[in-house]
C-alpha cells in the first residue's frame, strides 16, 4: 500500500487528524519552526542581495533527522502547517531540509474537523512562495533592526535586557507619548446645571443646554448661581418631544485583535494568555472518545463566515430563540482592515451546536470563559438587531430664554443582546448617565421645578492605554499584524519598559521613557507611525505577489542604514567621553576609566594591559538605565 506522510506543526493535532484518515496516511508534527536565523550572528548578507544564513534550531536536530527518515519511505508528502505566513514558511523550510523525491502537496484547513481536513486533501496546492518571501522579509527587517540598534542600547545605557524592535518600539512610543500628554495636561473646571421637574405623571431630571440662544458656557459657580437666581420665578413647559426607534446592530465575529481586546476588557486576560488559550481551543479536546477542534484558526484579520456555518447558526437560533431573532438573510460584515493579510474566516466555533454549557466540564475555567466569549459573539453576530425606543424631551421657560434636555430610552426588543450583553459596554459613561426612564409627558405640559443641581466638573486627561486599547491603537495605525500583538506586549513587559498599574493600565517605566526618547531621537523616521505602517503594506504586497521582496528590503535598508551609522557615531563618542574619569591610577599615575566586564561596570586603569589596577564602581547600580 502506498504511504503518504502528512506533517503538521503541533503534536496535539496528530492524534485528531490521524483519526480522520485511512491507514495509508502517516501523521506527524514538526513542533513549529525547525530552522531560523542564527542566534549569535546577524545571518543576513546585506551586500549580497540579502542572502540568508539559516540554521536548524537548537533541539530540533533529532526532529529533522526523524522527518528525513520518514520521508524516504513514502510516496507523497503533504505539508499541513498552519494556514498563515508563518505556516507557509515552516512548510518551505521543511521542504528545503527534507529534499523529498516524492510529490509534495501543500494543504491548509482553518478548522480541525474531519470534513475540513478531507476537503483540504482533495484540493492541495503548490507552496505559495510569495507568502514565504513575505515572512522572510519580515524576519530580515526585524533582524536588521534588532541587531543593528540593540547593541547601541547596551553601550549607551546601564542595565541588562535592553532591546529595540520595529513594532515593539513603536508600541512603546504610543505608551510614552500618552504618558507625556497626561503629565502635560492642565485640568480646567466647568459646571453643569441640572434641574428636577415634576410633571403630571411623574418626575425626571433635565440638563441646561441653551441660555439666551447659546450654549450655557458655565465656567464657574457664580455663573450657574446667577442663572438659578434669574430663573427663580420662571414658568417651565414641555416644548418639543422627539420619539424614534433606534437599532443597535451586533458586532462582527472576532478577529485576532478584537478577540484580544474583548478578552482583556471582559475577562482580564493578557493578549499572550488569550492566544495561548485560543490555540488550545483550536487544537481541541476529547469528546466522547473523539477529538474535536472547538474554534477556527485564531490568527486572522477577516470577518468572513463560511455559508455552511451561517446556515448552521441560523438553524440553531431559530430552534433555541425563535423566528424573531433570525434576520431575513445571513449578515455580511466588511473587514475594516483592507490589507488583511490572510483570506481566513473570522474566529468562530467549529460547531455552534456544541454549546459552552455542554463543554464546561471538559474545559478549564479559563478555556471555558474564552470559548463562551467566542461562541456568544459569533451567535450574536448572526442575530437581529436590538431595538430601543428613544425619547428626547425639551423643557423651556415661557420666554424661551432657557432650554433643558432630558433623554430616555427603553429596550423594546433585545435581539442579539439576548446572548451577548457585552455590547452594552459600547455605551459611553456620559450616555448612560444622561439616559433615564421618563414618565408619560405631553407637549406644552406645565412643569414644577422642584430642585436645582449645579455640579462642578474638571476636564480629564486622556487615559493610559490598557493592553486592549494598545492593541486597538496599533491596529488603527496599521502597525504590526494579528500574530505580532501578543508578542509585542509581552516583550515590552519583559524588558521592563512598561508595567501593569492600577485598573490594569500600561504605565511606562523610567527605563522605558529613557529608551523611547533615545530611539525616537536617533531613528526618527524608522520609528515613525507612518513609516512602520507603510512597511506593513509593503509586506502585504509581497504576500500578494505584487512587490519584489528584495527591492522592498533595499528601500528599507537604504532609509535605515544612514540613521544607524549616525547613531553609532554619536553613541561611541558619548561612551568614550563617559569612560574617562578625573581620577588617576594609584599604581601608575595614568587616568582611570569606567569599564564594562562580564560582571558589570568597574573602574580600571587606562594603561591596561601594562597596568592591571581595578576596583569596584563606587556608585550603586540601579534598575533604571542612565544615559551615559
Amino acid at each position: 500500500m502506498a504511504k503518504k506522510l502528512l506533517i503538521v506543526e503541533s503534536p496535539a493535532k496528530v492524534k485528531t487528524i490521524r483519526s480522520f484518515l485511512s491507514d495509508d496516511f502517516i501523521v506527524t508534527a514538526s513542533l513549529g519552526h525547525v530552522r531560523d536565523l542564527p542566534g549569535r550572528e546577524l545571518g543576513v548578507d546585506v551586500a549580497n542581495g540579502f542572502h540568508i544564513k539559516y540554521e536548524i534550531l537548537p533541539g530540533k536536530t533529532d526532529i529533522v533527522k526523524r522527518l528525513k527518515g520518514m520521508v524516504k519511505g513514502v510516496d507523497a508528502l503533504y505539508l499541513a502547517t498552519d494556514p498563515d505566513r508563518e505556516g507557509e514558511a515552516i512548510a518551505w523550510h521543511l521542504l528545503e531540509l527534507l529534499k523529498p523525491r516524492c510529490p509534495v502537496y501543500r494543504v491548509t484547513f482553518n478548522t480541525i474537523t474531519e470534513a475540513a481536513v478531507k476537503t483540504a486533501l482533495k484540493s492541495p496546492r503548490k507552496l505559495d512562495i510569495a507568502l514565504v518571501n513575505a515572512q522572510q522579509s519580515r524576519r530580515i527587517v526585524d533582524r536588521l533592526v534588532g541587531y543593528g540598534i540593540s547593541p547601541l542600547l547596551w553601550g549607551r545605557f546601564e542595565g541588562e535586557g535592553l532591546s529595540a524592535g520595529r513594532v515593539q518600539t513603536v508600541g512603546l512610543r504610543l505608551v510614552v507619548e500618552r504618558e507625556r500628554e497626561i503629565q502635560a495636561f492642565q485640568p480646567e473646571a466647568y459646571w453643569t446645571l441640572d434641574a428636577d421637574f415634576e410633571a403630571q405623571n411623574g418626575t425626571f431630571t433635565a440638563s441646561l443646554v441653551e441660555w439666551h440662544g447659546a450654549e450655557p458656557g458655565l465656567k464657574d459657580e457664580t455663573t450657574a448661581r446667577n442663572i438659578i437666581t434669574v430663573l427663580r420665578d420662571a414658568q417651565f413647559f414641555i416644548g418639543k418631544i422627539e420619539q424614534a426607534e433606534k437599532k443597535r446592530q451586533p458586532s462582527p465575529p472576532f478577529t485576532t485583535s478584537t478577540l484580544q481586546q474583548a478578552a482583556s476588557t471582559t475577562l482580564g486576560f493578557s493578549p499572550e494568555k488569550t492566544m495561548q488559550l485560543a490555540q488550545e481551543l483550536y487544537e481541541g479536546v476529547d469528546i466522547a472518545g473523539t477529538h474535536h477542534g472547538l474554534i477556527t484558526y485564531m490568527r486572522t484579520d477577516a470577518v468572513y463566515i463560511a455559508p455552511e456555518a451561517q446556515t448552521q447558526a441560523a438553524n440553531f437560533i431559530q430552534l433555541e430563540h425563535g423566528e424573531d431573532y433570525l434576520p431575513p438573510k445571513p449578515p455580511q460584515y466588511k473587514t475594516r482592515n483592507q490589507s488583511a493579510q490572510e483570506a481566513h474566516e473570522a474566529i468562530r466555533p467549529t460547531d455552534v451546536r456544541r454549546t459552552p454549557t455542554q463543554l464546561q466540564t471538559l474545559l478549564s475555567a479559563d478555556l471555558y470563559q474564552l470559548y463562551l466569549l467566542i461562541w456568544t459573539r459569533f451567535l450574536a453576530s448572526q442575530m437581529t438587531a436590538a431595538r430601543f425606543a428613544e425619547t428626547i424631551v425639551m423643557v423651556q421657560t415661557k420666554d424661551q430664554s432657557a432650554r433643558f434636555r432630558a433623554k430616555g430610552r427603553i429596550l423594546h426588543f433585545d435581539g442579539f443582546l439576548r446572548v451577548y450583553a457585552h455590547e452594552e459596554e459600547a455605551d459611553t459613561e456620559i450616555e448612560r448617565q444622561q439616559t433615564q426612564p421618563l414618565p408619560e409627558l405631553h407637549e406644552n405640559e406645565r412643569l414644577l421645578l422642584t430642585a436645582w443641581n449645579p455640579s462642578q466638573h474638571f476636564t480629564r486627561p486622556p487615559g493610559r492605554y490598557s493592553e486592549a486599547a494598545l492593541v486597538q491603537a496599533l491596529e488603527k495605525h496599521g502597525i504590526g499584524r494579528p500574530s505580532t500583538y501578543a508578542s509585542t506586549l509581552s516583550t515590552l513587559k519583559a524588558r521592563g519598559y512598561v508595567e501593569i498599574g492600577g485598573q490594569r493600565k500600561l504605565n511606562p517605566t523610567g527605563r522605558g521613557m529613557v529608551i523611547c526618547d533615545f530611539l525616537t531621537l536617533q531613528f526618527s523616521s524608522l520609528f515613525a507611525y507612518d513609516f512602520t505602517a507603510r512597511l506593513e503594506d509593503d509586506l502585504d504586497a509581497i504576500a500578494e505577489g505584487k512587490a519584489n521582496w528584495i527591492e522592498v528590503l533595499r528601500r528599507f535598508w537604504g532609509a535605515v542604514e544612514p540613521q544607524l551609522q549616525a547613531a553609532e557615531v554619536v553613541t561611541q563618542s558619548v561612551i568614550r567621553q563617559n569612560e574617562s574619569t578625573s581620577e588617576l591610577c594609584p599604581e601608575c599615575g595614568k587616568a582611570l576609566a569606567r569599564r564594562k566586564g562580564k560582571n558589570g561596570l568597574f573602574i580600571g586603569c587606562s594603561g591596561y594591559p601594562d597596568c592591571r589596577y581595578t576596583r569596584p564602581l563606587a556608585e550603586e547600580k540601579t534598575q533604571t538605565p542612565r544615559i551615559c
